[in-house]
C-alpha cells in the first residue's frame, strides 16, 4: 500500500531519481492539480524498453508492466504469483526455479533439455540477460521497481533467446540524499494445508551527498500443500513388494527462500554516476509441487525417494553512465553464478516393470529376470532416483552510446558480448543393487558419491559464447511520421563436452571403469558456431496527441547446438528464425483517465528446433530442425478509472499458433506414405489461446478518510492447451481461472493488508507430465503428474514504512 505513505509527487521524484540508463519507471500526474481541479487519477508511465527513456504511450512496441505498486497490491512475490498476471506470456512449471516461458505461441513443448535449444523468450534480470534451460530465476518480488514484458522478437536489442519476446525483471535502485526505509511482516495458511510466514525489509539510506546505498533483505517459509501418501508397488513378475510408509507426510512440499541485495549509487561528478550492486538468494524447496488427482487423489502424491531442490545463485553487477561531448555513453557488466543440487524420485519406471521395463533390461542388458539384481542375483528393492549437481555462470558485457533525444535523428549504437557455461552432473542410481553390477568409484569425469550404484550418467559440459553488434535509428519525416531501423549482426559459438551413458558402456572385461566408452555411449565433444543479422523496420504514425499506431517487422532468433545423444551420426541442429508483421496502437481517451493499447499480429517460424525421444535411435533427446508453424493474435491492456477511487483494468491476449508443414519423427514413416506425427494445422503445445486477466480496485483515500483504505479483486483466466505436439503422445490441458481478494488499511505509518488468494480453490493444470512407455507389441502405457496452483491462501500483511 506504498501510495498511501506518500504523495504522487515525492513518488514521481523517487522514481525519477531512483531510474536507470536502461530501466526506469517515472510516475508523473497526468494533469497539474488547478485550484478547484481534481488531479486525474491515471498516471503517465515513463519506460526504457528500447534502451531509451521514452513514454510508455510513445514506444512503438506492445509492451506490459508489473510496477512496483502493483507488485505490492496484488500480493505478487515469487514467479507463481507474476506470471499469472502477465497474459501475454503462458508458461509451464514443475516447481519453484524449474519453469519455461513462451509468448505469442513461439513454443513446440520440446525445450528444457540441459544440452538442448535455449529458450525462445529472454529473461533479464536489471542489465544483465539470465535466461537459462528450464531454470527461470524465481527471484523473490520484494522492493521490486516493476516486471516489463516486451512481446515479439526483439533480435536486434537483446539478441538470441529473445526471438518471441524479452521479459525483464528491475530493482529500485538507490536515491541520493533521500532515507527511507520499510518493514513487512506476513503469515497465511493454505486450506487444509500448512501456515508459513514472511519477513522482509529495505532501507535507502544517503552517504554525504554524492553517495547512497539501498539494502533489501527478506526470508520467506512457504507452507507445503501436497501430501505424500501411503503406496504399495507390486511386480509381479519380479516378485517385489516396495512400499513407502516411511516416507508418509502431509504438506510435505514447503520451500524456504531467504535473500539479500545490496546496491551503491555514486555520483563520480556531475556526468557521470557508478552503481555496483550483488544480489544474493537460496530456495530450498522439499517433495514435489505435482499431484495424481486421477490415481492417488487432489493433492496427493507418492514418492519412494525423499526429494529435494537446492538452489543458490548469485549476481554482481556494475552500471557506469555519463556524456561524452553531448552523447549518452552506458557500459554494464555482471556476472552470474548459480548452483542447484536436487534428488529426484525415478520410481515411476518401476511402476511398468511388467508392462514394459522388465523387457527392454532384459533385452538390452541381462537375463537374469530382472536388471535390478543384489548380491545373491534376485530382484532387489526397485527405488531409484536422480541426483543432480549442476552449475551455471554467466558473463555479460554491454557498451552503448546514444544521441540526444530530443533532436529530429536519433541513434544508438552498443556491442555486446556474454560467455556462459553450464556444468551438469546427472546420476541415475539404485541404491539396492549389488556393487558387481554398479560399483561405487571413481568415474571418468566425476566422482560417484559413496554409496552410490550408478547405472546411467550425465557429466558433460555446455559453453555458449555470443557476441554482436546492434543499433537504431530513429527519424521524425514530420510531427506526425517517424521511421525507425533497427540492426543486430551476431556471432555465436556452442560448444558440448563430456559423457552420457550407461554403468555396463563403461566397464572392462574385469569390471572396471574404461574411458573412453566405445559401446552405446560415445563420448561428446564438438561445437557448433554460426553468425547472422536480425533487422526491425518500423512506422510511427501519431493521429494526435493522445493516440499513435504503429507498423512493425521485426525477426528474431535462436543459435543452434550438438546434440548430445549417443549416435555419432546424429547432425548438429541448425538455428531457428522468427519473422513478425505487426501492427500495434498507444491511445489515452477521456481526458486521461482511460488508457488503450494493442497490437495485431503474425509470426512465421522457420526451421524450428524440437527435441524428442526416438529409443530405435538413441536412449537420450534429440534435437532436430523439424518444420514450420505460424501464430496469428492480438493482445491488448485497457485501463480505466471510472472515478477518483475507482480503477479497473483488462489484459488479454489471444493466440492462434499451428503447425505449417507436416512433422513426422521418423523419416522412414514420411517416406513410406506414413501419417504425420503432427499434421498440418496441428495446434501448437503450452499455448493457450485466451489467456486474460482483469483487476477492480476501490481506494478510501480522500482528506477526509481516518484511515484510507481499499477494496480490490483480481481475476486470471487461462483457456485449455495442448501438452505435445505429437498428436499420439498429447493430452488436453484444462482450463482454470484464479481468483484473488484483498483489502487493506492505513494507520499512520503502518498498513495492514488481508489477502484471500485464489478465493475459488480451483485447481490449475499448469501442465501434465505424461510418461510414456512402448513396449514390443506397440501398446501405450500412460501416467500423468500434474503441475498444481496453491490452494486457497488467506493471508494478513502488517507493514510499516520511515
Amino acid at each position: 500500500m506504498k501510495q498511501f505513505h506518500r504523495t504522487p509527487i515525492a513518488r514521481s521524484v523517487s522514481a525519477v531519481l531512483a531510474g536507470s540508463a536502461l530501466a526506469t519507471v517515472v510516475i508523473v500526474p497526468a494533469h497539474a492539480q488547478q485550484d478547484g481541479e481534481s488531479v486525474a487519477p491515471l498516471e503517465e508511465i515513463v519506460v526504457t524498453a528500447q534502451k531509451r527513456e521514452q513514454s510508455l504511450q510513445d514506444v512503438p512496441v506492445s509492451v506490459q508492466v508489473l510496477g512496483n505498486q502493483q507488485l505490492e497490491q496484488l500480493n505478487l512475490q515469487n514467479f507463481a504469483d507474476y506470471i499469472e498476471f502477465l497474459p501475454t506470456v503462458s508458461y509451464i512449471s514443475a516447481r519453484p526455479g524449474v519453469a519455461q516461458v513462451y509468448m505469442r505461441g513461439i513454443s513446440s513443448g520440446g525445450d528444457g533439455v540441459h544440452s538442448g535449444s535455449m529458450p525462445s523468450v529472454g529473461v533479464y534480470l536489471d542489465e544483465q540477460p539470465i535466461t537459462t534451460i528450464n531454470e527461470v530465476l524465481d527471484l523473490h518480488m520484494y522492493d521490486i521497481a516493476r516486471i516489463e514484458t516486451l512481446a515479439g522478437p526483439q533480435g536486434t536489442f537483446f539478441g538470441a533467446s529473445s526471438q518471441a519476446g524479452t521479459m525483464r525483471i528491475i530493482t529500485n535502485k538507490p536515491v541520493i540524499g533521500e532515507f527511507e526505509g520499510g518493514v513487512d511482516l506476513g503469515v497465511n495458511g493454505v486450506t487444509d494445508g500448512d501456515v508459513g510466514y514472511s519477513m522482509e525489509g529495505f532501507a535507502n539510506v544517503p552517504i554525504g551527498e554524492r553517495m547512497a546505498i539501498r539494502l533489501v533483505g527478506w526470508h520467506i517459509e512457504s507452507p507445503g500443500y501436497i501430501d505424500n501418501v501411503n503406496r504399495t508397488i507390486t511386480m509381479e513378475g519380479a516378485g517385489v513388494v516396495k512400499n513407502n510408509s516411511a516416507l508418509v507426510e502431509e504438506d510435505f512440499n514447503d520451500a524456504t527462500t531467504s535473500g539479500a541485495r545490496a546496491m551503491l549509487k555514486i555520483d563520480l561528478n556531475d556526468n557521470w554516476t557508478l552503481t555496483p550492486g550483488v544480489i544474493y538468494q537460496e530456495q530450498e524447496t522439499n517433495g514435489v509441487f505435482t499431484h495424481d488427482p486421477e490415481d492417488i487423489g487432489d493433492l496427493k502424491a507418492a514418492r519412494f525417494v525423499d526429494e529435494k531442490y537446492e538452489d543458490a545463485w548469485y549476481q554482481a553487477s556494475l552500471t557506469l553512465e555519463g556524456q561524452i561531448g553531448g552523447l549518452d555513453l552506458v557500459y554494464a557488466g555482471a556476472f552470474f553464478d548459480r548452483n542447484r543440487d536436487s534428488v529426484d524420485d525415478y520410481i515411476h519406471y518401476a511402476q511398468y516393470w511388467d508392462n514394459y521395463l522388465e523387457w527392454y533390461y532384459q533385452t538390452y542388458y541381462y537375463t537374469g529376470g530382472c536388471y535390478h539384481l543384489d548380491a545373491q542375483y534376485e530382484c532387489t528393492d526397485p527405488t531409484q532416483y536422480i541426483v543432480s549437481d549442476e552449475n551455471f555462470s554467466k558473463q555479460t558485457h554491454e557498451l552503448r552510446l546514444l544521441s540526444p533525444q530530443d533532436s529530429r535523428f536519433r541513434w544508438m549504437v552498443g556491442l555486446f558480448t556474454q560467455r556462459q557455461e553450464h556444468n551438469f552432473d546427472l546420476r541415475w542410481i539404485v541404491p539396492g543393487m549389488d556393487p558387481d553390477f554398479g560399483p561405487t568409484r571413481t568415474w571418468p569425469l566425476g566422482t560417484v558419491i559413496p554409496g552410490e550404484t550408478v547405472v546411467w550418467q550425465t557429466k558433460q559440459d555446455r559453453v555458449d559464447r555470443d557476441q554482436a553488434i546492434f543499433g537504431e535509428m530513429s527519424f521524425d519525416f514530420s510531427d506526425k511520421l517517424t521511421g525507425i531501423l533497427g540492426y543486430r549482426y551476431y556471432d555465436f559459438e556452442n560448444s558440448l563436452a563430456g559423457f552420457t551413458g550407461g554403468l555396463d558402456a563403461c566397464l572392462d572385461d574385469n569390471g572396471q571403469p574404461q574411458y573412453p566408452c566405445y559401446d552405446i555411449a560415445p563420448n561428446v565433444n564438438d561445437v557448433s558456431k554460426g553468425d547472422g543479422d536480425s533487422l526491425k523496420l518500423s512506422v510511427q504514425w501519431n493521429l494526435s496527441e493522445n493516440a499513435m499506431t504503429y507498423a512493425t517487422y521485426s525477426e528474431g532468433f535462436r543459435p543452434g547446438g550438438v546434440n548430445r545423444a549417443t549416435v555419432a551420426t546424429l547432425p548438429k541442429y541448425d538455428p531457428d528464425y522468427v519473422d513478425n508483421y505487426e501492427i500495434g496502437w498507444k491511445t489515452t481517451l477521456a481526458d486521461g483517465r482511460v488508457r488503450f493499447n494493442g497490437a495485431a499480429y503474425f509470426l512465421d517460424w522457420n526451421n524450428f528446433q524440437f527435441a524428442f525421444l526416438d529409443f530405435d535411435v538413441s536412449p537420450l533427446t534429440i534435437i532436430q530442425n523439424v518444420g514450420q508453424a505460424e501464430t496469428k493474435g492480438m493482445e491488448f491492456d485497457l485501463t480505466f478509472a471510472a472515478t477518483d477511487a475507482m480503477t479497473v483494468s483488462l489484459s488479454a491476449s489471444y493466440n492462434d499458433a499451428k503447425l505449417k508443414s507436416p512433422y513426422w519423427q521418423d523419416d522412414d514413416d514420411r517416406l513410406a506414405g506414413a501419417p504425420p506425427d503432427a499434421p498440418i494445422g496441428t495446434q501448437m503445445p503450452f499455448v493457450p489461446e485466451l489467456q486474460w486477466t482483469a483487476i477492480g480496485r476501490y481506494e478510501f483515500s480522500d482528506a477526509n478518510a481516518s484511515y484510507p483504505g481499499y477494496l480490490q479483486a483480481a481475476l486470471s483466466y487461462t483457456a485449455d492447451s495442448w501438452s505435445n505436439l505429437n498428436v499420439a503422445l498429447r493430452e488436453k490441458q484444462a482450463s482454470y481461472t484464479i481468483v484473488n481478494l484483498a483489502a487493506g488499511i492505513m494507520i499512520n505509518d503502518w498498513s495492514v493488508d488481508l489477502f484471500l488468494d485464489n478465493a475459488l480453490d480451483e485447481r490449475a493444470e499448469i501442465v501434465r507430465y505424461s510418461a510414456y512407455y512402448d513396449d514390443p507389441f506397440d501398446a501405450i502405457f500412460q501416467d500423468s503428474d500434474i503441475t498444481v496452483n496453491r490452494p486457497r491462501t488467506i493471508g494478513l500483511r502488517i507493514a510499516r514504512r520511515f
